[in-house]
């Protein structure tokens, strides 16, 4: 499938472990792109700010302590770098960072069992459905508009192969297994819900037909779109995963509306062979635990994330890191790499950064304050 990324799709493709994302060599794109995606966390902490909602208080003292600091681990064996601690508040809809995480994570469990499918059934072929509804206005009515009309096509499918007298043929049936999303947009002429599906099928499924469908189950939107995947499948399953992060490109006070409005709903759903699928709850990397490793902590400050060499933990003999008041510093086979590091800046004498675990305090601290202002909100 010929398609040009765009820096959406390549911020999810370019987390994914095995497509090469934790290649040492691509680890400055790597924290560049989350140091983007802070920054747009932030821009949301400073919207919600001045929010008078209860909900909008608990949302911003989540984003307040999420990724100020990062703590990679460079396994120089083998020139691969990986995350290996980090705070996250895990509210993907308003949090880049969270997003790319999440997206990542679960493009790479359905691409393995796509692997899997691959080897068992070489006949199955991926193609790539989309299936819109027409703008509008209000954002609940289109978004449960799509949502009932896919159960329908759904039940159409599940009917028909169970053998259900009148039941109507789709060509969803063609389908032994599909995994899709629910996305939103909104570029100033409404909101516009849509489904992006990966579906595996001996045999294309007819555009022509499954709009005719499509029609008459909306009453209102027949642009429908099926094309094979074909080159690179990460691609194609990445066109569907980036629904995590596509929050990020509404506006401040759009993304916020659409957060609350979705919040809890199910956007991830699948069928046939892709059922089953888990997505790893955790938003770290999976580490290499028979192999040797350097250290190296990040911190976020001057808009970007900088090498800081502070530790979180105690002393650490086995990775190079060092104590010395109260202060830890990586130590690399050479003492000069540091300088080397993304992000490294040289130390600044007049000013001594706040230890990892005293920013970890604070950001509890002002986290416990504003749920209590909530709460004397709500009370009075």
């Amino acid at each position: 499938m010929a398609k040009k990324k765009t820096p959406v799709e390549a911020s999810i493709l370019a987390d994914v472990a095995f497509t090469g994302a934790d290649e040492a060599e691509n680890f400055g794109d790597r924290l560049a792109r989350y140091g983007q995606a802070h920054a747009r966390s932030l821009a949301m902490l400073e919207h919600l700010r001045g929010a008078p909602e209860v909900e909008a208080t608990k949302t911003a003292a989540g984003l307040a302590t999420c990724g100020n600091y990062l703590h990679f681990r460079e396994y120089f064996t083998v020139g691969k770098v990986r995350l290996h601690n980090a705070t996250f508040c895990k509210q993907h809809l308003v949090c880049p960072l969270c997003a790319i995480r999440r997206g990542a994570k679960a493009l790479g469990a359905y691409l393995a069992r796509w692997q899997v499918i691959q080897e068992q059934r070489p006949d199955l072929r991926p193609y790539l459905i989309t299936l819109t509804v027409k703008n509008g206005d209000d954002l609940d009515e289109r978004q449960a508009h799509l949502t009932r009309s896919l159960k329908r096509l759904m039940h159409h499918r599940r009917d028909f192969n169970a053998g259900t007298r009148g039941a109507p043929w789709t060509e969803l049936c063609k389908a032994e297994g599909a995994v899709y999303t629910l996305e939103l947009t909104n570029k100033g002429n409404g909101w516009h819900p849509h489904c992006h599906m990966i579906a595996l099928a001996a045999s294309e499924p007819s555009q022509e037909a499954l709009s005719a469908e499509w029609h008459r189950i909306t009453g209102d939107s027949f642009i429908v779109d099926v094309r094979p995947i074909t080159g690179d499948p990460s691609e194609g399953f990445m066109e569907v995963f980036k629904y995590a992060v596509k929050f990020s490109d509404l506006s401040l006070e759009d993304n916020w509306h659409a957060a609350q409005r979705l919040k809890g709903k199910r956007l991830l759903n699948s069928f046939g062979l892709f059922r089953g699928v888990e997505v790893p709850e955790s938003l770290l990397d999976e580490p290499l635990d028979s192999l040797p490793y350097w250290d190296r902590f990040y911190r976020y400050f001057g808009g970007e994330y900088r090498f800081t060499g502070e530790s979180p933990k105690g002393n650490d003999q086995d990775s190079g890191i060092s104590v010395t008041e109260n202060r830890y510093s990586v130590t690399p086979a050479d003492p000069g790499a540091a300088a080397d590091l993304p992000g490294w800046r040289p130390p600044q004498p007049p000013t001594k950064p706040k230890s990892f675990a005293f920013l970890v305090h604070e950001g509890e601290q002002r986290r416990r304050a504003a749920l209590k202002r909530a709460e004397t909100r709500s009370k009075s």
